[in-house]
Formats: C-alpha cells, structure tokens, sequence
C-alpha cells in the first residue's frame, strides 16, 4: 500500500511568506537610521578585534579596562576629526564675515601677478582694477552671488558635519556593545549561517570575518604607512598646509589612488619658488611614497589570509566606486566569500563519472 502524500496548503505557504517579508520589512523600515552606523561599528569592530585580544589577554589583562582603552582610541580616530572640522569652518566664517565687514576698497591689493598670465592676464588685471575702484555697491552687486553660494556651501558643510557627528556617537555605542558582546554575536552569526546553509554557511561567516581583517591590515595600514610617510617629506621640505596635504593623501591611498597625485604638485610649486634643493629632495620622497605599498601591502595581505591579493583589489577599487567607502570593506568580502563558495561547490563535482 502507497502511502499518499499529504497535499501542501499553498495558500498557508504564500501568506507565512508574505507575512514575514511583511515583518522583515518593518522591521528593517524602523532600524533604517541605525544601519549605516551599525554596519560600520561592525566592520571596525572586526578589524580592531586582534588589537583588542592583544590588549584583553597580554597588556592589562581586563576586559574592561581593555574595551575603555579601545573605545578611548576609536573615539579619538573618528570624533576628534570631525570637532575639529566643525570649530575649522566656524572660524573661518567668522573670519569671512570680520573682513567683509571691514572691508575697505582703497586697501584691496592691485594683484599685479595677474599680468604674467599669458594671453589672458592682463585682461583679467584691468578688469580686477576696474572693480576695485569702482563703487563699494558695484562691487558687493558683482560678488553676492558668489557669495551666496560660499554661504549655501558652508551651510551645507555644517549640516554634513553635524550629521556625521552623530552617525559617529551612534558607531561609537554600536562598537561598544560589539566589543562587550563580541563572542555571543559571532556565535549567534555563524549559527544563524549553519542553519541556512550548513557548514558553508558558517565557513563564509569565518571568511567575510578574516577578509575584513585582511583589508584592514593590508588596505588601511598600507595607506597609513603610506601617508605618515609623505607627510614627514612635506613638514620636512616646508609645504604649507601640510597636515591638510596629509589627510588627502590618506584618502586617496584608500582609493588607490596613491600619494603622486598631491605630492607631484607640490614639487612643481617648489621648483617653481626656486627651492630646487628641496624640490629634488621632495621627488625623490615622492617615489618612495608612491612605489611602498607595491612592497607593503602584498606582504599584509598574504600574512592575513590565503586569498587572492588581485581578488581583494579588484573588491577595494570596485566597492569603492559602487559604495563609497564603505564598498572598501564590502566589495572584497562579498568577492571572497562568492569565490569560495563558488570554488567549493565546484569541486564537489565527481569528475570520475
């Protein structure tokens, strides 16, 4: 006797499904401002994990101690920046808004530089001394739409920053509870893993993990290095601004970009100031600069884990473009965990047959 099988309720199924997406929804809709913020606490709570064993377990030997110096030393990466940049725009408005008041048109400088110019300077020249003799009223008439859009600039600015400001707090409280609850957290993702996909669910969990810290120490370390060691070549061949210079080339080296792109015009600036010495020195400087992590970033990146180095770029350059800097983390770690996935449900094929 065949026992029949027991006919599926399809309509039970599709209304448990709709009614969990429906779930899934609401609740991704309520913790929509907190994503960001959260996804960030994560990948820096991952990367900064072995520093925080290192801290727990040989150096004070307290978790809590260990989590207060972390915390301590994140807060100093991430807010000091930006109060800084905030008190850095309030001045300089208030310096803006100081000279226009004062502002006084006998004193305004003649800019004879403008006539070495080719072709174009000397027009530019009469047309700059024609404004400054002209009436104040002319004057402000021809800058207040330029003025304006400084305004509207610096509004902006002020509102980014204070937006960043507590996306900050937020990342801050999020890597707290991380590094309070760091264990319980992994083993309840890699459970929750295993329990969709097995023991490949709960491989690319450890793998998306190791490959964010493997960007950490072969990406962001390497641009660090990177743009310490440029920045010392500009304090020592006098660059003005040279913090600022320093904190570009930081960036660009997260996006690969390199040190060249600040550092070659800042020779040309040199060389044409006449400091031929310095200006020498400083292209020399900026070889080196732009050829370590050719040499430094291979070598972390091996040490980390037994991923590709191409795989890894290909993911830091491609999430850069598609997310932001966030894609720096994300693109490499979505990459090696579809490679291996991919690669193990290849080789399970039985060429035998």
């Amino acid at each position: 006797m065949i026992a029949s099988r027991p006919q599926r309720d399809v309509p039970q199924i599709l209304f448990s499904v709709l009614l969990i997406l429906t779930m899934l929804c609401c609740c991704v809709w309520i913790v929509k401002p907190f994503i960001l913020s959260v996804i960030w606490a994560g990948l820096i709570t991952i990367a900064t994990w072995p520093l925080f064993t290192l801290l727990q377990r040989k150096i004070v030997r307290r978790r809590g101690v260990a989590i207060l110096l972390m915390m301590l030393f994140l807060s100093a990466i991430f807010l000091l920046p930006v109060i800084l940049s905030a008190t850095a725009f309030t001045v300089m408005a208030q310096d803006a808004l100081h000279w226009l008041m004062q502002l006084d048109m006998a004193h305004l400088p003649t800019c004879e530089f403008l006539n070495r110019i080719p072709k174009i300077g000397p027009h530019l020249h009469n047309k700059w001394l024609g404004l400054i003799h002209s009436d104040s009223a002319v004057l402000f008439g021809t800058l207040k739409p330029w003025l304006m859009k400084c305004a509207t600039l610096l509004i902006n600015e002020l509102t980014h920053i204070g937006s960043l400001l507590v996306n900050g707090v937020l990342m801050l409280v999020s890597c707290l509870v991380f590094y309070l609850h760091g264990e319980r957290i992994a083993r309840g993702l890699r459970h929750f893993a295993r329990r969709i996909a097995q023991g490949r669910g709960e491989t690319a969990v450890v793998l998306a993990g190791k490959t964010i810290q493997v960007v950490a120490m072969g990406i962001v370390l390497t641009a660090v290095i990177q743009s310490a060691f440029a920045g010392i070549g500009l304090l020592i061949c006098q660059i003005p601004a040279a913090a600022l210079l320093t904190g570009m080339i930081f960036v660009l080296c997260l996006m690969q970009l390199g040190p060249v792109i600040v550092m070659l015009p800042a020779v040309a600036w040199l060389f044409w100031s006449g400091m031929h010495g310095m200006a020498s020195l400083l292209l020399a400087w900026t070889v080196v600069a732009g050829a370590l992590d050719n040499f430094i970033k291979p070598l972390l990146i091996n040490r980390g884990a037994d991923t590709s180095v191409l795989l890894i770029m290909i993911g830091v350059i491609g999430g850069m473009l598609a997310w932001g800097m966030i894609g720096l983390f994300i693109g490499p770690v979505l990459l090696a965990v579809s490679w291996r996935l991919l690669s193990t449900w290849v080789s399970e094929v039985d060429f035998r047959a």
